[in-house]
């Protein structure tokens, strides 16, 4: 899994970017997703692992912003964490012809 420069959500181009010293008003993000802005911002700072896994997680709530679904971040870290899990143990899964 390469991280890309955007990611297309439904009607939105999200672009991916990076960014050093990411911060909310208490403690370092490893990501954050900007909805207005249409970005999701990455941690510089982290590993490549921890940003792939921070990407997943960002998509999760820019889908879960657009369909209205009100996921909480337990459940955020958890689907993002899995779905990281399996493109990670799985890195064939979606290369090839359609089948």
């Amino acid at each position: 899994m390469i991280i890309p420069e955007k990611v297309k959500i439904l009607y939105k181009d999200y672009a991916v970017r990076e960014e050093s010293n990411l911060h909310d008003n208490k403690s370092e993000l490893y990501g954050i997703v900007r909805y207005l802005e249409e970005e999701i911002v990455l941690n510089a700072g982290a590993s490549l692992n921890q940003k792939k896994a921070t990407l997943i997680h960002e998509i999760i709530h820019a889908i879960d912003e657009i369909y209205c679904v009100e996921l909480s971040e337990g459940q955020v870290e958890k689907l993002g964490t899995g779905f990281f899990m399996l493109l990670r143990d799985n890195p064939d899964m979606f290369i090839g012809g359609d089948k």
